[in-house]
């Protein structure tokens, strides 16, 4: 079997950092701590465990993000990942003992790990929150992707629990059954705070998680006017395109100008010159995750607002007065699991399924999609998305 396999390692630590100050080109060919490898199959660890025959694969924004050096080496989270793994976790793929056509539930909890009972987050579905992330019968590891017993899914197959798998309706191709992943996420944020009524939503980034969080409030919330700020170029023509009415192309104290303008009130100017509101937005979601994007939404946010950030970026310093002045209400949103939407509680999947049903389209968040043994022009079309218009990469093998 081939699988994208993540070593790591001090010394190619350092020369991939080295390397990744060049072009992320001579990053991916020098010295990218990645390399497609010719792996065993994979065994299934623990009961109730089935092979699947991967059909589609997402490069999510952590998968890139783990491979470009982005993140730091004091991240908590390195608790909870083993190595070498398979990287990947967003997929379509078959299951060998039903023939069946699946979308994946990546999250490697209490049930796929055999840990019983199951923890109390578990046990509501709150799959994100599992206390088992080190127990079971797997390495420590938080899902797919970053399990050094369970590959990922950048690769021809992989294993997963059976709990973890869910038909894709006969109807739904598979390239818009693969959004399944990122488009729960952004979901999961909407639920975790739903914009006001009568009042503008913010969405912050233009990434897959941005665009579906626009395309699922226009869907959902069809009298919320909906902003955004974005990278100019096809992602803003985008975020138009799937129901944005303003979309923010310039910088942070453009993006304050202008929310000030279309509010019709009056930014406070202090001393450093960096303007800020307390009329704004009602709530923000910020799918970056960035200092200086939890700084601006701080900033254009209304007093009593809410700051959903889903976004992952390496942390820096960010002026947090705000947050205490205006009162804001800051949010962790973490992936999905069962969630509540209309009055019906049932997996973030199953709502996406039947929201595509009714009308939401998102197919357009895919914009390239490479052989498996292509994975470093996959890479490099994401590392330079300015310039090519990735959204949604995917890998076939």
């Amino acid at each position: 079997m081939r699988g994208l396999l993540f070593d790591h390692s001090l010394p190619r630590l350092a020369a991939t950092r080295l390397a990744g100050f060049v072009t992320p080109r001579a990053f991916v060919a020098a010295s990218a701590p990645v390399r497609l490898a010719r792996l065993p199959e994979p065994e299934p660890p623990g009961p109730g465990w089935v092979r699947c025959r991967t059909l589609l694969s997402g490069i999510c924004g952590s998968d890139s993000k783990q491979i470009f050096l982005n993140g730091a080496r004091d991240n908590p989270l390195t608790a909870l990942i083993s190595f070498p793994h398979v990287l990947g976790h967003e997929a379509v793929a078959v299951r060998e003992d039903t023939g069946e056509r699946v979308v994946l539930n990546p999250w490697l909890s209490c049930g796929p790990r055999g840990v019983e009972p199951a923890c109390g987050s578990c046990r509501e579905g709150n799959y994100p929150a599992c206390l088992s992330f080190t127990g079971g019968c797997l390495p420590a590891s938080i899902h797919l992707g970053n399990c050094a017993s369970a590959p990922g899914t950048h690769a021809d197959g992989f294993v997963a629990h059976e709990s973890q798998l869910f038909a894709v309706p006969d109807a739904l191709p598979s390239e818009t059954a693969v959004l399944a992943d990122p488009v729960s996420v952004s979901l999961h944020s909407l639920l975790k705070r739903p914009p006001r009524p009568g009042r503008p939503a913010l969405v912050y980034g233009g990434g897959t998680l941005g665009l579906a969080a626009i395309a699922l409030l226009r869907h959902l919330h069809p009298d919320v006017p909906v902003w955004a700020v974005s990278r100019p170029g096809p992602r803003a023509e985008r975020a138009r395109a799937l129901g944005a009415q303003e979309v923010f192309v310039g910088g942070p104290d453009a993006v304050v100008e202008a929310v000030a303008r279309l509010c019709g009130t009056r930014p406070h100017v202090p001393w450093s010159g960096r303007s800020w509101l307390q009329e704004g937005p009602g709530v923000v979601y910020d799918t970056v995750g960035s200092p200086e994007s939890v700084d601006t939404a701080l900033r254009v946010i209304e007093t009593g607002g809410a700051l959903v950030v889903s976004g992952v970026e390496a942390p820096r310093r960010f002026e947090w007065t705000p947050l205490y002045f205006k009162e804001v209400e800051m949010v962790g949103s973490n992936a999905f699991g069962i969630e509540e939407l209309g009055g019906v509680s049932r997996h973030a999947f199953e709502h996406y399924f039947d929201l595509v049903a009714k009308g939401l389209d998102v197919a357009s968040l895919v914009t390239h999609r490479f052989p498996l043994a292509e994975w470093g022009r996959a890479l490099t079309t994401i590392a330079r998305r300015g310039r090519t218009g990735a959204i949604k990469v995917l890998l076939e093998p």
